[in-house]
């Protein structure tokens, strides 16, 4: 066995492919030193799996329609235990309701403070009652973002991502985690195969019907293992490449919300995801 490719299939379209290096020792082939793993090495490596992670429970969780919130604070800015509190509230009590609907609730959401007042940004699926997810928030005001219809959102999940990479080990941080989010977000199965070193040197290849994103090709080295792997990410031939949502950049109150929606029904190019 030389190499293993994993191959991972999102509910949005997103194909996610890593192949890892494996090859086994040829007869008389001393066996390398090992080193111990530089603090900087493991942090990256972590970095990216968390945030490989958070892609994929994005990608295969939510689709395009759903929402992505800004939920602010009005008024004096609230102490991060407090804004825990509330995020926890606003969650359990949406929950709650569709619970008693017969409705799926799946969430995932960041708290960010640094250098910024408090806030915090959340995904929401099926937000079919959104008035009243927007009422449920009664501490300020309400931006809200439904996901375009590309399918990728992986600029969004890295802004997630790094927001908090820098602040979530501190003592007083809302959350030790880097996100929060239900815990019905299913993974998808991965998918293994063995390849020979050949291929797994070869420039990386799309399947049928998809196409390589140039930007997300990277090759890195297993701290741990010293081997190294090269992952990227395909997406479907035909999805729609730029990105539009509804306008929504005004802040908005519950209460302004039907004269919101009305005001600002037409389609904006944008380039957050």
């Amino acid at each position: 066995m030389a190499a293993i490719k994993e191959t991972i299939f999102t509910a949005s379209g997103m194909m996610l492919v890593r192949k890892i290096y494996a090859r086994e020792r040829k007869p008389g082939e001393t066996r390398r030193k090992k080193t111990a793993p530089t603090i900087e090495a493991v942090e990256k490596i972590n970095q990216r799996n968390s945030l490989r992670e958070m892609t994929i429970k994005v990608h295969h969780n939510f689709k395009p329609g759903d929402h992505f919130l800004t939920l602010t604070y009005e008024g004096e800015e609230p102490t991060k235990d407090y804004a825990k509190k509330a995020l926890k509230v606003f969650t359990d009590t949406i929950r709650r309701r569709r619970k008693k609907a017969g409705v799926d609730f799946k969430w995932l959401a960041i708290t960010e403070y640094e250098n910024k007042r408090i806030h915090h940004h959340i995904l929401i699926n099926d937000a079919d009652d959104l008035k009243g997810i927007i009422m449920t928030w009664n501490n300020g005001l309400v931006r809200d973002t439904p996901l375009d219809e590309t399918g990728d959102w992986r600029k969004l999940c890295e802004y997630m991502h790094k927001e908090t990479s820098r602040t979530f080990r501190d003592p007083d941080a809302p959350s030790r985690l880097r996100y929060t989010c239900s815990r019905n977000l299913a993974m998808p199965p991965v998918f293994r195969e063995e390849i020979s070193g050949a291929e797994f040197f070869d420039e990386p290849t799309p399947e049928k019907g998809y196409y390589i994103v140039k930007d997300s090709v990277y090759s890195g080295e297993n701290p741990f293992t010293g081997k190294p792997y090269t992952e990227y990410v395909a997406l479907p031939l035909g999805k729609p490449r730029k990105c539009y949502y509804k306008k929504s950049k005004r802040k908005y109150k519950a209460e302004k919300y039907d004269r919101w929606l009305r005001e600002h029904d037409r389609q904006l190019e944008i380039d957050l995801f």
